[in-house]
């Protein structure tokens, strides 16, 4: 493991001992970082290591999100609701792939970003679902700092998984699929099974996030799930990642949260067209991250 990956994996065991030391305030913007950081590396799971842009990813994230919330609201334990909320976004992702991962490029996001809105309306109609109320539930006593290691936890793991990934042999035959998949294919590489594999991994993190997302909000609704905003963040800042995929994400959410947090605090009012002209100014002058332009 390299010096850099020991340094951040550090200050992410710091983060830890954080929520003893700052107040509510700071431990929600916090949380919203982290979580920020989770949907970021779940999504560069499949975009950086296999170069397919799942911008309807959300739809698992809000799939798990309502499996939690339907069980924990009927007294299933919260470990047992969050693990079976990934389970039910990996099992979705296996029925959808034989499909989805026949398709490339483009016509595979646009096709992602259609389901997403298919699963939004079907769950604005559902009984089960609470319509267009939602689903509310009571939370336990320190339900803020549960949701914080939760997502503390599955932020570790996530960045475990990708430097894993980007230094193993598997990581490299995707890499090589992301690159060329004509060649891959003529040496005998199932591009199909790998993009498949790599698919429900990134469904099952979603919907990990997704439990523990409802669990922190105590509050799901099909708007708040589904919201294409949560696409647009998280490939903002995977583009801005493309040159460091590893620590990127990370760096990126921190930065964005931080952002959005200061426009919504000092003008209220036009914090969303600032964010837009700020979104479009760092991409411009940005591309591909602080490390692309400094090379």
């Amino acid at each position: 493991m390299r010096k850099a990956d020991l340094i951040l994996l550090f200050l992410i065991l710091l983060l830890f001992v954080l929520p003893l030391q700052i107040n509510p305030y700071w431990l929600r913007l916090l949380t919203a970082f982290i979580f920020l950081s989770c949907l970021s590396y779940s999504h560069n799971l499949l975009f950086h290591f296999l170069g397919y842009p799942a911008f309807g990813g959300v739809a698992f994230f809000g799939f798990g999100a309502y499996t939690f919330s339907i069980l924990y609201n009927h007294s299933t334990p919260l470990l047992l609701s969050l693990l079976l909320g990934g389970l039910s976004s990996l099992i979705l992702s296996l029925l959808i792939s034989p499909i989805l991962m026949r398709l490339k490029s483009h016509y595979f996001a646009i096709a992602t970003l259609a389901f997403q809105l298919c699963l939004m309306e079907l769950a604005q109609n559902l009984e089960i679902t609470g319509g267009t109320k939602g689903i509310a539930f009571n939370l336990p006593e320190y339900s803020n700092l549960i949701a914080f290691y939760s997502f503390l936890t599955l932020l570790l793991t996530l960045l475990m998984l990708t430097l894993f990934l980007d230094r193993s042999r598997l990581g490299l035959t995707m890499k090589a699929i992301r690159e060329d998949e004509t060649t891959a294919l003529s040496v005998g590489i199932n591009a199909v099974l790998y993009r498949s594999i790599a698919f429900m991994v990134m469904a099952f993190f979603l919907g990990l996030t997704g439990g523990v997302f409802s669990f922190w909000n105590a509050y799901v609704d099909a708007s708040t799930l589904f919201n294409p905003m949560l696409s647009v963040k998280t490939f903002f800042i995977l583009t801005l990642s493309l040159s460091l995929p590893t620590y990127g994400p990370l760096l990126w959410s921190f930065f964005f949260e931080m952002l959005f947090e200061l426009l919504w605090s000092k003008f209220l009012m036009l914090h969303g067209l600032l964010l837009g002209i700020a979104i479009v100014l760092l991409i411009l002058f940005f591309p591909r991250g602080f490390v692309w332009k400094r090379s």
